[in-house]
């Protein structure tokens, strides 16, 4: 029986990050032969919209806006959202009365997101209820009493692929939340020894590109990087998570680009499961600025080493990080992976 698969996208979303969730979509569709429809939206006044949105103070007021009908009509369907902000369904009624499964997965759930994924879960009969970090299960289902599933966030490997040594233009990069103390000091090495030092890109200043032409830009200034630093999401916005150690997608970007990773790792068990030992170089943000230069121009005597040794991790795991393992881990835990 070949069931009708439905992803619901939303081409109204912009920036690089996107990018990802479109590969994920991309991955649900080949292997489902899922057809892509467009979220449903409602027109609000903009006075209104912008005081009720998903987050903002008055967000609980959204249930007294008068809902309205949506009719979708599949027998499994895919809502992918970055986070629960991105959710607009709970102002309509009936959207799944001819919904056979319902998938909902969650990239960002965190502490503070919480009036939001109450929100979301009580829209509707979720089958299942995912969620990328594994560390966020206990509670999760302890503040929503709902069952959860994890399933790790993933890369499309075709996007993010090891280039020659010889290709690699950009010395040291950083593209997510920076440590002042690391920053100054690579920067000054880099200076010192004509050596280039990325920590923005080109994309990040044109928000008003496609999602995956912004994506695929950041995918190669990340190839082209001999080392590129990474950070526990606890480490550079501690109020961003306050009881675990998510795995976000900039490590599976990362490993999967052979581009040799400094910096700390999250302390999420499953981070040595899903990448191996040794993935990350760790750094201690906290060393003084000689110390530090010390390390940098260790690190780039030994680089080629430490390539090599990226890519072998890469070759040894890579199926497992990739966008298409994830569909079918999904599509098993409803039985349907045959």
């Amino acid at each position: 029986m070949n069931l009708q698969h439905i992803v619901l996208t939303d081409p109204a979303l912009n920036g690089f990050e996107y990018g990802m969730l479109r590969d994920f979509e991309e991955e649900i569709v080949r292997i489902t032969n899922a057809k892509r429809v467009e979220m449903p939206k409602r027109k609000l006044p903009k006075l209104i919209e912008d005081r009720i949105g998903h987050g903002t103070r008055y967000a609980k007021l959204r249930k007294f806006i008068p809902k309205i009908e949506s009719d979708l009509k599949a027998d499994v369907l895919w809502v992918l959202l970055m986070g629960p902000e991105n959710f607009p369904l709970d102002l309509f009624k009936n959207w799944d009365r001819h919904v056979g499964v319902k998938i909902l997965y969650i990239f960002d759930t965190f502490e503070g997101q919480l009036p939001s994924i109450r929100r979301v879960l009580q829209s509707a009969k979720w089958d299942l209820a995912i969620t990328s970090f594994h560390g966020a299960l206990s509670f999760l289902e302890e503040q929503t009493q709902h069952k959860w599933y994890a399933v790790a966030q993933g890369v499309k490997l075709d996007r993010f692929k090891p280039v020659a040594k010889e290709e690699k233009l950009i010395s040291f990069s950083a593209y997510g939340r920076r440590l002042d103390n690391v920053h100054q000091s690579v920067k000054e090495y880099c200076l010192q020894t004509d050596k280039y030092y990325e920590y923005t890109t080109t994309t990040g200043l044109q928000p008003q590109l496609d999602p995956c032409e912004n994506y695929r830009q950041y995918a190669w200034h990340l190839a082209h990087s001999f080392f590129t630093f990474s950070w526990a999401v606890e480490v550079t916005n501690p109020k961003r998570v306050l009881t675990f150690s998510p795995i976000t997608c900039r490590w599976f970007e990362a490993a999967a680009s052979g581009t040799v990773i400094l910096g700390q790792a999250p302390k999420e068990p499953e981070f040595e499961k899903i990448f191996g030992e040794n993935l990350v170089i760790p750094i201690d943000y906290t060393d003084s600025q000689d110390k530090l230069q010390l390390i940098w121009e260790e690190l780039w005597k030994n680089r080629y080493i430490s390539f090599e040794s990226a890519l072998k991790t890469r070759e040894r795991l890579a199926q497992n990080w990739s966008w298409e393992s994830r569909v079918w881990e999904i599509l098993k835990l409803i039985n349907l992976s045959t």
